[in-house]
């Protein structure tokens, strides 16, 4: 009994440490995720149609941390393409070279995916409806070669009236 006691004592120990640590892979990501919500306002004509958005950013960053390039996969509406390219100084990028280059990536290409659910209740539901096919391509052409995928960005919009009363 003594045995068994102890055991479920270092289990539960054990237990407790491996779900308080933080994942330290990309201890930038944060940041840049904080940037990205605090900035971004999902485009009025995309709320309009009700449109969800699934692309992949492509950003190359030169020797320094600057952005070099930043790209959209084919997959993204172009609306939204322009108003990222908007915000895009905004946005917390060097907290993402950071994390590349502490990991020796910092040379190629990054690929982030971007998912954002929208919905309008009581008139559209939340639908991806990307074609997948156009998610590797950037500007019509297949992207291949070497490239590091960073953690992906998950955003989910709910607008509308969620109670009404009559009086």
């Amino acid at each position: 009994m003594r045995k068994f006691i102890l055991v479920t004592a270092v289990l539960l120990i054990i237990s407790q440490i491996a779900l308080g640590q933080k994942n330290n892979d990309f201890p930038s990501f944060e940041k840049f995720y904080s940037s990205l919500t605090h900035t971004m306002r999902y485009p009025s004509i995309l709320q309009e149609n009700c449109a969800s958005t699934l692309t992949l950013i492509k950003v190359i960053f030169d020797n320094k941390g600057e952005i070099d390039s930043l790209t959209f996969s084919d997959s993204a509406h172009p609306k939204f393409v322009e108003y990222m390219q908007t915000i895009k100084g905004q946005l917390d990028f060097k907290s993402i070279y950071i994390d590349l280059k502490q990991k020796g990536y910092e040379s190629k290409p990054i690929l982030i995916p971007i998912c954002i659910d929208f919905e309008k209740i009581g008139e559209c539901r939340s639908r991806i409806t990307s074609d997948l096919k156009n998610m590797y391509l950037f500007s019509g052409k297949q992207f291949s070669g070497e490239y590091f995928l960073y953690p992906n960005i998950y955003f989910r919009y709910v607008v509308g009236k969620t109670h009404e009363e009559h009086f």
